[in-house]
């Protein structure tokens, strides 16, 4: 086909198609791993979970810990470095964020009675650790859509 050539209905359909495999191909190669996410929201929870047992200590001891690990691995994984941060893309993490806080907000502020324990406390730590995972993995899947469909300008891409 020569410079000025338009191509034929068939081969823009082919080329539109090979674009869109292209891109689910890259961003499917770049998708974090599940383990990480229930890594995270595991040692969120347990965090959780020893707060309202209240062994302050203790919590602090995992969440500091688990940050540690789970930073150094997202860094050694680090596979997507495709981020979509626009207008729609913070407001759209704020309010999945704001419904996962004010559920872990309730749980903190609640006093259970002694004869609640350990029952309360772990409830409470695996609610916060399935609501981190949840948020986790719905913000990947967000990520990886956006990424797929094209749906980004270029500087909106970190």
């Amino acid at each position: 086909m020569d410079a000025h050539e338009q191509p034929t209905p068939e081969e823009a359909r082919a080329s539109l198609e090979q674009i869109t495999a292209s891109r689910t191909a890259a961003a499917t190669a770049t998708r974090r791993p599940a383990w990480i996410d229930a890594g995270i929201s595991t040692a969120a929870g347990a965090t959780i979970a020893l707060g309202t047992a209240g062994y302050w200590v203790a919590a602090i001891v995992v969440l500091v810990v688990g940050s540690l690990v789970f930073a150094v691995v997202l860094h050694r994984q680090a596979r997507g470095r495709g981020q979509v941060l626009d207008q729609r893309a913070i407001g759209a993490r704020t309010l999945r964020f704001a419904l996962l806080y004010a559920v872990l907000f309730v749980l903190g502020q609640i006093e259970a009675p002694p004869n609640w324990q350990p029952w309360y406390s772990l409830g409470a730590g695996l609610i916060a650790a399935m609501g981190g995972y949840a948020w986790l993995r719905s913000e990947e899947r967000y990520r990886i859509r956006r990424l797929i469909a094209g749906d980004y300008d270029r500087y909106d891409l970190i």
